[in-house]
C-alpha cells in the first residue's frame, strides 16, 4: 500500500454519520496528514482516538486502521499513525475490518454502561478502547452502535489487555448466544466493504 500527498482518501470517525472526503497533505512511513474537504468540526475527535482511512493503490482499496495523532481546526488537518490495514477484496473470515465505532459495555448482569470505541471486529473478536478497567477473562455485553440505526448486540471476553496514553486497549472473543447475530455482523460489514469502495470512486469523480 502507498500513500502519497495529492491522494484523495475517505475518512470515518465514530462521532461522524459518514465518510469524510479528504486530501493526503503528508506521508511519511506510517504517519498521515490529511485535509478535510469539509468542517472539521462536524467530527468530535480528539488526540488516541481510532479512525479509519480509505485509499486506492493499483486499482485496490485499502482500508487502515489508523490512532489520530493531532488535530487542527483552524487548518481543518488530522495527522494520523496508520496501525494496520486490509484490502476489501480479502474474504478470509478472520480478518478484522479496521472500524470506528462507539458501542457500550456492560460487566456480567451489571446495568451500568461503560462507554468503549470498537476499532477492529472480525466475525470471531474485536479490538477496543475504554477508559474502564475491565479484568482479563471477564465476559462484557456489548451494544454497537453502527450506521443506518442497526445495533449489534454481542458478548465477549476479554483475552488481552494493554494500557497505552490515552485508554486501555482490548482484545476480545467473541462468543455468539444468538444465531441471528454472526448474519447480521457480516451483512454489516459486507456493507462497510461495499461503502467504502463505492466512497472513493465517488470522491475522485467529484
Amino acid at each position: 500500500m502507498e500513500i502519497k500527498a495529492g491522494d484523495i482518501v475517505s475518512v470515518r470517525h465514530f462521532s461522524g454519520t459518514k465518510l469524510f472526503k479528504s486530501l493526503v497533505l503528508e506521508s511519511q512511513n506510517d504517519v498521515v496528514q490529511v485535509k478535510l474537504l469539509e468542517d472539521i468540526t462536524l467530527l468530535n475527535c480528539s488526540q488516541g482516538d481510532p479512525l479509519v482511512l480509505g485509499s486506492e493503490s493499483e486499482n485496490e482499496i485499502y482500508v487502515s486502521s489508523c490512532t489520530v495523532l493531532n488535530i487542527d481546526k483552524a487548518q481543518n488537518t488530522i495527522e494520523m499513525k496508520i496501525d494496520s490495514y486490509e484490502t476489501t477484496t480479502n474474504k478470509r473470515l478472520f480478518v478484522r475490518f479496521p472500524v470506528s465505532l462507539y458501542a457500550e459495555a456492560r460487566i456480567g448482569e451489571s446495568q451500568k454502561k461503560h462507554l468503549a470505541i470498537v476499532k477492529n471486529i472480525s466475525y470471531s473478536g474485536m479490538m477496543i478502547f475504554s477508559k474502564a478497567d475491565f479484568p482479563l477473562y471477564q465476559e462484557l455485553k456489548f451494544e454497537i452502535r453502527a450506521d443506518s440505526g442497526i445495533i449489534i448486540k454481542l458478548k465477549a471476553t476479554v483475552i488481552r489487555k494493554v494500557k497505552d496514553t490515552y485508554n486501555y486497549e482490548y482484545g476480545l472473543k467473541i462468543v455468539y448466544t444468538d444465531v441471528h447475530t454472526p448474519n447480521l455482523l457480516k451483512k454489516y460489514l459486507m456493507l462497510l466493504k461495499k461503502e467504502q469502495e463505492e466512497s472513493l470512486k465517488k470522491f475522485k469523480n467529484m
